[in-house]
């Protein structure tokens, strides 16, 4: 991993997931890039006929990113990451895509402000467009998502699944890097279903060599069964998969993901099938 990207709008929730992006930028030695955007209409002089952006404001706004970015490095290890500061005039879904894809990032931290607020961004804030918008991997930390080492992750799946070569590389070097267990979880909703272990083994060789073993739960209610896996997991994140991501608006309004995002408190890796 080479390139984080982490925009922020100076927030409590952004703090918080700021030291998730310093943490995994310190652990894989990669690049932190870190963006505020300024809205159009912010710091425009109504004063004259001919609206103009104030040189004075764009300074006062790059001043305040790189303090609020000084005050935020407290470990020792954070202090030593390569951090580049942006400040882009723009609206943020389409500045954060942009700035990924020019850049070449292999990951996007965003924070959000815990239950409702995942609710909020699965059904169409800026965290869920930008994956709409890019098929590079965003890790989305809700507000009281302490950061803890990741040892147990959990990735729920139906295996129907497609994954891109680049999120499975980050997946993989996710996983090693933190001495992860992926826990896979397939909620049997049906009455009668059965564990199809031809499905398991094609799915494992998908994912690779990764620490993963595979448990199955009868329930009718498929995100409360998550939800209680992975307390009894004690896990840490939740991997998902995003469909084809041109589709991914739809996916996120689909009521198991709603549910299952309402109630998950622990930090979100979303991957995609197609880079």
């Amino acid at each position: 991993m080479k390139f984080i990207l982490f925009p922020t709008d100076f927030s409590q929730c952004a703090s918080n997931a700021f030291t998730h992006a310093l943490e995994l930028a310190s652990q894989q030695n990669a690049e932190l890039i870190v963006l505020h955007i300024v809205f159009p209409n912010e710091g425009v002089d109504n004063n004259v006929y001919n609206a103009f952006w104030t040189n004075d404001y764009l300074a006062q706004r790059e001043k305040g990113m790189k303090d609020w970015i000084r005050r935020k490095l407290r470990k020792p290890e954070h202090k030593k990451v390569r951090i580049t500061s942006l400040t882009q005039i723009g609206f943020p879904v389409a500045t954060i895509s942009k700035v990924a894809e020019t850049n070449k990032v292999d990951l996007i931290v965003m924070g959000t402000t815990g239950a409702t607020g995942m609710r909020g961004v699965l059904l169409g804030s800026v965290a869920a467009g930008v994956m709409g918008k890019t098929a590079i991997p965003v890790l989305v930390v809700p507000k009281k998502a302490s950061y803890t080492p990741m040892r147990n992750v959990v990735m729920a799946t139906d295996f129907n699944l497609r994954i891109s070569e680049a999120s499975k590389l980050l997946l993989q070097r996710w996983l090693k890097l933190n001495k992860s267990q992926l826990h896979i979880v397939h909620i049997l909703d049906k009455p009668g279903e059965h564990v199809d272990q031809n499905k398991e083994s094609v799915l494992a060789g998908k994912l690779g060599i990764v620490p993963k073993d595979f448990h199955y739960l009868h329930d009718r209610d498929v995100p409360q069964a998550v939800s209680n896996f992975m307390d009894s997991q004690d896990a840490q994140a939740l991997v998902t998969i995003a469909r084809d991501h041109s589709l991914l608006h739809r996916l996120f309004f689909d009521s198991v993901t709603r549910k299952l995002a309402h109630r998950v408190r622990t930090p979100m890796l979303v991957l995609h099938e197609h880079a």
